[in-house]
Formats: C-alpha cells, structure tokens, sequence
C-alpha cells in the first residue's frame, strides 16, 4: 500500500513522520490502525479522491488528515469524526471547489496538539466548522478563526477576524469566549452572530437564541458594555469613536448572510462597496474620498445583480454598475 500526502506545509512533519513510521513498518499498533481506518474509509461510499493541485487546497487536507491521526492514536476507542466525514476525507475539498459548503470536524485535537489551530474561509465560500465541544461555525467569506492552545480544558476560546454564526454547545463549566478586536464576547450556550471584519468601522453582534455577556478592552481595561443580551438584541461597536449602540430588531436579517442573502445594515457607502466586494467576490471600483458618511439600510433576497445595482443607484444618488469583472460606483 502506498500513501502520498502532497503539502509543503512545515505543519504537517508529525502527519509525515507517521505515515513514514508505517511505511516502513516502524508504526505501532495504534498508529497502524488509525492509519488503515483512514485509508479504507476514502471511496467507502463510491467516491473518487480529487486530483488536488492548488497547494492550499493539498495543505488543508492534510491538516485535517492530521489531526484525525493524532486523535486516532490517542483515543482509538472515541469517534470523534462524523461517520460520512471520515468516508469524505479525501474528496471534501472537490466540493469545496464546486462551490458548496464545507465541512471540518475538528474533534478533541487539543490532547494531541498544544498549538493554536488556524481556520479560515477564503474570498469564494463560507466553510461550516464542528469544533471539539460540539459548537458549530459557520465562516462568512474572508474570515479567520482562531482555536486557543488551552481549548476546552477551563474555558473554550477563540479569536474571530470576519464574521461568523455561532451555535454554541451548552457548557455551564467552561465557558466560550469570542475575542474580536476590542470586544469578548462570552457564552454559555446560544446562537448569535459576530461581524467584526478588518476593513468595517464597526463590531456587531445579534443574539438569537441564549444569553450572550459583551465587553470591551481599550488600553488594557476591561468594561463590561451588555451584561445579558438576549433573543432580538444587537450590539454595535463603532471602532473609530468607541461609542456602542445597544438595540432591539430583526436579528434573523441581520445573519440572512448564511442564506446567501445580502443585507447592507447601517452602512457607509465605503463600506457598501467591501461588502459587494465579498458578496459578489469582484473588485469595486469607488473613490472612498467621496464617501460623506451617510448610512443606508436595506436587503436583498437573491436578486440578480444588475438589479440590486439599480436599486443601490436609486437609494443612494450614486451610478452602480455591474460589470463581468468588477463593480464600479461613481
């Protein structure tokens, strides 16, 4: 039998030296049969391993080879991959590229590994995530999650840069804390959603289910801002003046992003254009120079673009035109 995992990834020297060890016989027991029920799993259901070129692409699936390894050797008698993830291992990424969701289950990497573990979402697709506890995060476009070292052992962390929807598995005995910019959000277990993109003056944050507890970190002081957000609150963080607005409304809308849906909420027309530039993943064209600072509010439910550019043009006294490679606003 013979093994190639192709990624040039300096991650990925525990994955090889595993895989070297059985190749060579070396292996252990362990470390043979976690490596025999991956292999057997791949085309269980039929399917065909991708041809992967893209180096990203051959690196992510070997991280997530990895770390079912690892958990494997540690945990031989715990699945903690869902049953269809581990028959999909190798051709996940193909329907990545077909533009569909993905999904990575992560499982209890932490007794194997003491690093940080780096998830994003490139410019193209959202990414659905199952982290270790059982929480579940869905990864707009262009977004980045970072799972703490110490996950799970007092407490579950992560750093969001993007935004994200959260369904948080209930854990009254470790709580799940959200760092984004200047904002913690803290969780026992609840769903909400976090936009909290680079690029955008603004944090936000919608409850629609549980309690969620917010507060900010300016110069190494923490201030507690929402004790107990519930079902139909926001939070808004305006990063520029550090003011923040507490509110009730539509929290649903606020995340009809997971369905694909484009809401412009409150937005500048700066921040219009990097929100089609994600939405439609074309470059806009704009002069930021001309951007007054007034704010607009209104969705869209998958209309085609030339229309949704002709609506923005009516609401906003600005040209939208859509183009094949970019979006152009005057």
């Amino acid at each position: 039998m013979s093994i190639v995992i192709m990624s040039d990834n300096n991650k990925q020297k525990e994955l090889k030296a595993t895989l070297k060890k059985y190749l060579k016989s070396e292996a252990d027991i362990e470390e043979c049969n976690a490596i025999n029920s991956w292999y057997h799993s791949i085309g269980a259901i039929g399917e065909e391993a991708p041809v992967l070129k893209d180096p990203d692409a051959k690196a992510e699936l070997a991280e997530n080879i990895k770390l079912y390894l690892a958990n494997q050797i540690h945990h031989p008698k715990k699945s903690w991959f869902n049953t269809a993830y581990v028959k999909y291992a190798a051709v996940f990424l193909l329907i990545l590229s077909a533009g569909i969701v993905g999904y990575t289950y992560l499982g209890q990497w932490k007794q194997a590994s003491k690093k940080e573990i780096i998830l994003f979402s490139d410019g193209h697709k959202q990414k659905k995530l199952v982290l270790p506890d059982g929480s579940k995060v869905l990864l707009n476009v262009g977004t980045e999650l970072v799972i703490s070292k110490d996950f799970g052992e007092s407490q579950r962390q992560v750093s969001l840069r993007g935004e994200a929807f959260f369904e948080v598995a209930k854990d009254s005995n470790r709580p799940f804390i959200i760092q984004s910019g200047a904002l913690r959000t803290k969780v026992l277990g609840t769903s909400f959603n976090i936009s909290s993109y680079a690029d955008m003056d603004k944090i936000k944050i919608a409850v629609l289910t549980g309690k969620v507890a917010v507060a900010k970190n300016i110069a190494g002081l923490e201030e507690t801002i929402a004790g107990g957000m519930t079902r139909g609150t926001t939070l808004t963080f305006y990063k520029n003046t550090g003011k923040t607005q507490l509110k009730t409304e539509d929290t649903e809308l606020v995340s009809s992003w997971k369905d694909n849906k484009l809401y412009i909420d409150n937005s500048t027309l700066s921040e219009i254009a990097r929100q089609l530039e994600r939405y439609y993943h074309l470059k806009v064209v704009f002069n930021a120079k001309t951007d007054r600072g007034k704010r607009y509010t209104i969705r869209f439910n998958k209309e085609p673009a030339n229309r949704v550019m002709e609506i923005l043009s009516l609401l906003t006294k600005r040209k939208f035109t859509y183009q094949t490679h970019q979006i152009t606003i005057k």
